[in-house]
This record gives structure tokens, sequence and C-alpha cells, in this order.
């Protein structure tokens, strides 16, 4: 399964190693993500492939990154841990960066943003929506070589009547032949519903350039959501179909989807987490080795009870202290392939880009 990571850039010191791991992005064109894609784009027509490329570029940066690495070096020691092992920022990026080789992710996917605006009780223009998305293509030029744009479907609530959604229906085909027409050069993508019959399935292909959104309800229970998706995936034969928001261990293993995309990698660094690639059983597995890879969601803050901004960071049984020499190991194995683990243990974007990399490989070994 293609992994498509999604979620806006940070267009921070970790971003172009972010660029040169993850082989496939969505963005939503969103207003409010707007700038930060127009700059991410910037950087790209700048020529900036590697960490190497943004020392250059930005010879200030290396100074922050000292700056940085003298305040970690004081959080290490204030936890009781050696200072002399961390290693500064500017030589694990660059070392990841080498690793890797230059590069960005060459598939791109935007979305209308209409789920955030439905989400906040709005709705969004079909007229905006193609403003945004020739804006990208327009800016953008021949960097990508594939750039498909998801349909700015109208969503129903999930209890609306079938007149209301009949309704949601046709204002999404409407604004589906809108943009199929506005952008001739680009595949469209329709969107199908959890909660839709399965006759508009076929409507969908049949729009369709080989290429469907399938949409889980995000409120079912995860078993609910990979039941119906693998279903309708095997519905729709010989078209591919891209999931949205299905990237967990059971959906990948079984829904068959030809790519998918979710902002876990992203997120659980915000809860002290990482998401680390097992390919033998591990202790407390509930399921069978059948269902390997699989990746696990590990607690690795340096603090077991922490504080990120206000919110009260987990304490349970999964923090990496707590668990066996073997786990212990693979994980600080597996972080270490992407950045120390002592900067994966304190910095919350190294715990993001492990997670990136980690679910990324899983999803390609499905």
């Amino acid at each position: 399964m293609l992994h498509y990571a999604s979620g806006a850039p940070a267009n921070d010191d970790f971003q172009v190693v972010e660029n040169q791991l993850a082989r496939q992005h969505l963005f939503s064109v969103h207003p409010t993500h707007s700038k930060p894609l127009r700059r991410w784009v910037d950087d790209l027509h700048a020529g900036v492939y590697s960490f190497r490329d943004q020392l250059k570029r930005t010879p200030s940066l290396s100074g922050k990154l000292a700056r940085a690495d003298v305040r970690m070096r004081v959080e290490l020691a204030e936890r009781g841990h050696d200072p002399a092992g961390w290693v500064p920022y500017e030589d694990a990026l660059l070392a990841l960066s080498d690793r890797l080789g230059p590069g960005y992710p060459r598939r791109i996917m935007l979305d209308s943003g209409a789920f955030t605006d439905w989400n906040k009780g709005r709705s969004s223009s079909v007229s905006d929506v193609v403003q945004s998305y020739r804006d990208f293509l327009d800016h953008a030029g021949d960097l990508f070589d594939e750039v498909f744009l998801i349909n700015l479907d109208a969503i129903p609530d999930v209890d609306a009547s079938d007149d209301v959604k009949a309704a949601k229906i046709k204002e999404s085909d409407e604004n589906f032949a809108i943009l199929k027409a506005a952008f001739p050069n680009n595949r469209v993508l329709p969107v199908f519903h959890q909660g839709e019959a399965i006759s508009r399935l076929d409507e969908a292909i049949a729009m369709a350039d080989e290429y469907v959104c399938l949409s889980p309800n995000n409120k079912e229970p995860e078993k609910a959501r990979e039941m119906w998706t693998l279903f309708h995936n095997l519905a729709a034969q010989d078209t591919n179909c891209h999931g949205l928001a299905t990237t967990g261990n059971g959906m990948m293993r079984i829904s068959g989807l030809y790519s998918g995309d979710s902002t876990s990698w992203r997120t659980h660094g915000g809860n002290g987490t990482i998401d680390v690639r097992f390919d033998v059983a591990w202790d407390g597995l509930q399921e069978t080795a059948s269902a390997l890879p699989a990746y696990r969601n590990v607690h690795v803050s340096i603090e077991r009870n922490g504080f990120d901004g206000k919110r009260r960071l987990p304490n349970n049984a999964k923090h990496i202290t707590e668990l066996s020499p073997f786990e212990k190991a693979h994980i600080e194995q597996r972080a270490e392939q992407y950045l120390p683990f002592p900067m994966v243990q304190l910095d919350r974007r190294a715990m993001s880009i492990v997670s990136l990399g980690e679910i990324q490989s899983v999803a390609e070994a499905r």
C-alpha cells in the first residue's frame, strides 16, 4: 500500500529530512494551510533537496541548532542522564539526510479541506477549491510526477434523511464535474462514504479515472471500518482505491487498498510516543504472527510522566522502561535508523520522523 503522509508542512529544521523520507504526501488546500504549503513549494523550487542544501541556503541554521544542543544537554542532565550522549542536531540531521539521498515526495494528493469545514459546521465553496487547486498547480509547475485532486464532497450528517443524502450526492457530483472541467490534465478522485448505498460506489467508479477514495466513518469502531473498507475495495474490482485515514495495522493488513493516508505519524509524538515496526511477535501480542509486520505505538518520552503544554502525558505500562530487554533493544535499534535515541526521547519532531518511516515501511510491506 502506498502511504501518503498527511498534514501541513511544518517548514522547520526537520522538514527537509521529512521530504526525503516521505515518498508520497497529502496536503489540504484549506485556507489555513495555504501559506505553509506555498513556502514548502518555494523551498523545492530553490533546490532544497537535502539538509546540506538547507545549511547552504541558511548559514545561520548551524548556530541555531548549536544553541538547541545546549538546551537539550541541560535537559538530559536535569533528568539524570549523561549529557555527553547527546548527538548534535546538525550531525544527526546530516547523517540521516546523507543516508536517504537528495529528494522529495514526487506523488502528491490534494484535499479540498471539506472535512475541516464540515467539522466546524461550515461548507466549502467549489469555486474556492478550484482556485486553491489551481494556485498550487501553477506554483508547483513540473516539480511533481503526479498530483491527484480529491473531489469537494458534500458530507451529510450520519443521521441525515435519505432526501438530504441524495441532495448531498447531487452536489458532490456537480462539484466533481466542475473540477474535471477545470483540470483536464489531473485525475480527480470521487469520494465514496461509509453509509452510502453500494449503488453509489458504482456511480463513483463510473465517474473516476480508475482511482476513487473510500471514506470509512471515523466514529465507527475500527473493526467495522476495516470490514467496510475491505468489502468495498473488493467490490471496486479493477479500480484503485485510496483510503482516507486508513493506516491502522488491521486496516493495512486486510483491506487491500492501493493507497491510504493518515496524520498518525505526526500526532502520536504529541503524546510522547513513536510507532515502531516489528517483524516478530512481541510480549503481549494479541494476534497471531501472521499479523506481522506491524507497527506498535510505544511511549518513549524520557520522562514517564511529563507535560506537553497543559496536557499530562500518559503514565502506563507501555512506557519503554517497563518493557522486556528484547523490546527495548528492538525499539532503540529501529529508532536509531533515523535519529539518535536521546533525541527521539526529547524532541517531538524527531518522534514524528521515526513514526513516518516506520508506518511507511509497514504500509509498503502490505
